[in-house]
């Protein structure tokens, strides 16, 4: 896809990892409506964006994305600006133990419906022009964490939904590539952890120590790869601190005891051992 000149929508926008991923867009030459629940983080990068690229190339709106008809109203506000929109990044996401619900309605829920909006939207076979939806996932979504089990479980989640969307016939005829991009630990707010938000708090920050963190701008160099890369519908793009520009993973197939049927799986990071190191504990 060539970037400059379309029109994206992105939530969760005001800061972090969003809002490197705008500034990459508008580098590219992209025109970008986004949301946040935070109102007033929000105005601040719009205005700190639009002095750098101009009134009409960034946009804000205030949306609780667990709100169904909120957040449809403020994705068809965006099609009214932008004319159409082109992308359309599901960023929004938090990780909290101690909400279990609210972290399924933010990471799942609210990933899935601003998915669909976008494929309504954006599909050929029913007027639009085609697009490209991408869901910010994690690492998480491959793997198992004992410390942050719901968390991990909404991104499993949203992984099978978009690899099952993008397996349908009707792919060619839509017009509409689907994409998650998997970063590992980034240096946001999401990780500034309370306790009770991570079971073991300690130990699950020592192993994303040991595994190093990212940046946000290092995930928004793997996002515009995701977008410029035509043949890549139902991609999982992981980033992380030695593939900073992005790699595609693939599930493979394991056979464990030489019996059973082999099963979907993916490679796993162990990290488990450097953890304990970390916290001066046995394994």
């Amino acid at each position: 896809m060539e970037i400059s000149g379309k029109g994206v929508f992105l939530t969760g926008g005001a800061r972090g990892i969003g809002r490197k991923l705008i500034e990459a867009l508008l580098a590219k030459g992209a025109r970008v409506f986004f949301c946040d629940i935070n109102e007033s983080v929000g105005r601040e990068t719009e205005s700190e964006l639009r002095k750098q690229y101009g009134d009409d190339r960034v946009i804000f709106q205030q949306c609780d994305v667990t709100k169904a008809d909120q957040f449809k109203a403020t994705f068809d506000m965006a099609v009214s600006k932008l004319g159409a929109v082109d992308v359309c990044c599901n960023n929004a996401g938090i990780m909290d133990e101690t909400v279990p619900e609210k972290m399924i309605a933010i990471n799942t829920t609210a990933q899935i419906r601003g998915s669909q909006l976008a494929l309504e939207h954006m599909r050929r076979d029913r007027g639009g022009r085609g697009g490209v939806i991408v869901n910010t996932v994690s690492v998480a979504g491959l793997v198992s964490c004992y410390n942050i089990p719901v968390y991990v479980a909404t991104k499993h989640a949203m992984i099978g939904y978009m690899q099952s969307m993008a397996l349908t016939v009707h792919q060619k005829e839509q017009g509409v590539r689907w994409c998650c991009l998997c970063p590992t630990g980034v240096n946001t707010d999401l990780i500034a952890l309370k306790e009770g938000q991570a079971i073991e708090k300690d130990t699950f920050l020592a192993l994303l120590d040991a595994f190093g963190l990212l940046e946000p701008e290092d995930v928004a160099g793997a996002f515009i790869r995701l977008l410029q890369d035509e043949n890549n519908n139902g991609a999982i793009m992981e980033v992380s601190p030695q593939f900073k520009e992005g790699r595609y993973r693939k599930r493979i197939l394991v056979d464990e005891d030489g019996i059973s049927d082999p099963v979907p799986a993916d490679r796993a990071f162990i990290l488990e051992e450097l953890a304990a190191a970390k916290l001066g504990k046995a394994p």
